[in-house]
C-alpha cells in the first residue's frame, strides 16, 4: 500500500515518522518512515530494520506511529482535573473494558473540548519493547500514537484506510478502532459503530476511504451503512499533514527526559502554590471524610430499617444488603422461577457456541447485572467476528468491549446478553 523514495540523505533536526508494523519488535514486517520538515515532497520508504533508514543516527526528534490493535481508544468522563487523581481513577473507571491487570496497563489521556478524556490503553511490556528497540538503535521518540490516529481528521465525518488485514477507523480528534478487513462490504464491526454513533445522536455524516483496494464497493458500504462513501486515491501515510500528535503514548513514567526539563521552569511556582494548597487541602479532606462518613452510617441505618420492614423475621442483620439479596433468591427458588437471564440459562446457551469454535480459547468469565463477560483468544479478527454471529444466532446480544492483537491471537473481551428471542 505504501510506496516510497530513498532520498540522499537526512538532514540534522528533521522530525523522523516511523509507522511500526504489527506485533513488532518481535514481528520483522516492514517498517515505514517518512522525513518531515523539508520543502517539497516528504522523502520516504520502508525498510526492515530501523539502522537501514539513512542517516538514522542524526535524527533529534522522532515520533513512532504504533499498531492500533495494540492500543485502546476508549472515551470517559471524570469528576477532576488533577493529573494524579485523573491517574489514580482511570483503572477503576475503566475496569469492564480492561484485559489484563490494571498495573500491566499504561493509561494516557487528552482532555477534550467538552471536558471528557480520550484515554489509550496499552500494554507496559508492549511500550517498553517500543521505547527499548528504538533507544537501540539511536533514536529517542518525543512521541508515540496510535497509527488510526494518523488519518485524515475531516469535519463532522471519519476516515479509513485498508492496512494489510485490518481496517483502521479515525472517528474523532482522538479516537478509533481497528477492525478486520472487508473490500465489498462493511466489517460488522464498522456497521456496529456506526449504529451505536446513531443511538448516541452523534453519527458521523460520511465515511472517506484513503486509497481503497480493488474490489472495493462504494455503493455496496454506503447502502450497507446508510452513509455518504466516499474515496481519496491518495494514502495517508505520503500525505500525512498533521504535526503534532493527537495523544501521545509516552506520558507520566515515559515522557521523554527533554519534555520533563523543559517543564521544571514553570513547575517550580506550582511547587510554592502546592505547599500552600496542601495544608487547607488537608483539613478540607478531613471535614469532607467526616461528612462522607456521617453519610454512610446514615445511609446504612435507612438500609437495615428497610430490611427489618422486608424481613422481620430475621434476627441478625450484619449486611443488609447483601442479606437480602439472597433472601430474594431464596424466594425465588422456592417459588421455581428463573429467567433466560440468569446463569445457568445463558451458559446452556453459550455452551453449543464454544464447543462449536475449536479455536475458541476461554480464559475467564464473569457473570452480573444479568449479562456474562467472556475473556477468550482467538487466532484472528475474523474468527471473533464468526464467534460473535454465532452467539447473536442464538438470541443473544454480543458487545465487544475490547481486542487486542498479541502474538498469541487476539486476546477479547465479549459481554453476551439474552434477548427476547430464544436460541436454538
Amino acid at each position: 500500500m505504501l510506496q516510497g523514495l530513498r532520498p540522499a540523505g537526512l538532514r540534522q533536526g528533521n522530525t523522523l515518522e516511523l509507522l511500526l508494523p504489527r506485533g513488532w519488535p518481535e514481528s520483522h514486517g516492514n517498517i515505514h518512515w517518512r522525513l518531515r520538515g523539508g520543502a517539497g515532497v516528504a522523502p520516504h520508504g520502508q525498510v526492515t530494520e530501523l539502522n537501514q533508514i539513512p542517516g538514522v543516527g542524526s535524527m533529534t526528534r522522532v515520533h513512532a506511529w504504533t499498531p492500533p490493535s495494540e492500543t485502546l481508544l476508549t472515551r470517559v468522563t471524570l469528576p477532576t482535573r488533577s493529573r494524579a487523581k485523573i491517574q489514580q481513577a482511570l483503572p477503576y473507571a475503566l475496569e469492564d473494558q480492561l484485559i489484563g491487570e490494571p498495573d500491566q496497563l499504561h493509561f494516557a489521556y487528552r482532555v477534550l473540548d467538552d471536558a471528557s478524556l480520550a484515554v489509550a490503553i496499552t500494554a507496559r511490556t508492549r511500550l517498553q519493547a517500543w521505547i527499548s528497540h528504538l533507544s537501540d538503535a539511536g533514536l529517542r521518540p518525543v512521541s508515540l500514537c496510535p497509527a488510526e490516529l494518523a488519518l485524515p481528521l475531516i469535519d463532522g465525518s471519519w476516515s479509513a484506510a485498508f492496512h494489510k488485514d485490518e481496517i483502521w477507523v479515525r472517528t474523532g480528534i482522538a479516537s478509533g478502532f481497528v477492525c478486520a478487513s472487508s473490500v465489498r462490504t462493511p466489517p460488522s464491526m464498522l456497521e456496529t459503530a456506526v449504529r451505536e454513533a446513531r443511538e448516541k445522536q452523534v453519527a458521523p455524516q460520511g465515511l472517506t476511504v484513503m486509497q481503497p483496494p480493488s474490489g472495493f464497493d462504494s455503493n455496496a458500504w454506503a447502502t450497507q451503512l446508510d452513509l455518504a462513501v466516499q474515496t481519496q486515491k491518495q494514502d495517508f501515510w505520503t500525505n500525512h499533514q498533521e504535526s503534532t500528535p493527537a495523544l501521545n503514548l509516552l506520558q507520566g513514567t515515559y515522557a521523554p527526559s527533554s519534555q520533563i526539563q523543559a517543564m521544571t521552569p514553570a513547575l517550580r511556582p506550582a511547587a510554592i502554590m502546592l505547599a500552600v494548597w496542601l495544608v487547607g487541602n488537608l483539613g478540607f479532606n478531613l471535614w469532607e471524610w467526616w461528612q462522607l462518613k456521617k453519610t454512610h452510617e446514615n445511609l446504612r441505618q435507612e438500609m437495615t430499617s428497610l430490611f427489618k420492614r422486608s424481613f422481620p423475621d430475621a434476627q441478625v442483620v450484619v449486611d443488609p444488603a447483601l442479606q437480602m439479596q439472597r433472601l430474594i433468591g431464596d424466594m425465588q427458588d422456592k417459588g421455581g422461577k428463573s429467567s433466560g437471564t440468569d446463569l445457568l440459562p445463558l451458559l446452556g446457551n453459550i455452551a453449543p457456541v464454544i464447543q462449536a469454535s475449536p479455536q475458541l480459547k476461554l480464559r475467564g468469565m464473569q457473570y452480573g447485572e444479568s449479562r456474562l463477560t467472556l475473556d477468550v483468544t482467538l487466532p484472528d479478527f475474523q474468527t471473533m467476528e464468526t464467534v460473535k454471529n454465532a452467539f447473536t444466532a442464538r438470541g443473544m446480544q454480543v458487545e465487544v468491549i475490547g481486542a487486542n492483537s498479541t502474538p498469541a491471537g487476539i486476546e477479547g473481551r465479549l459481554r453476551l446478553g439474552q434477548t427476547g428471542k430464544a436460541g436454538t
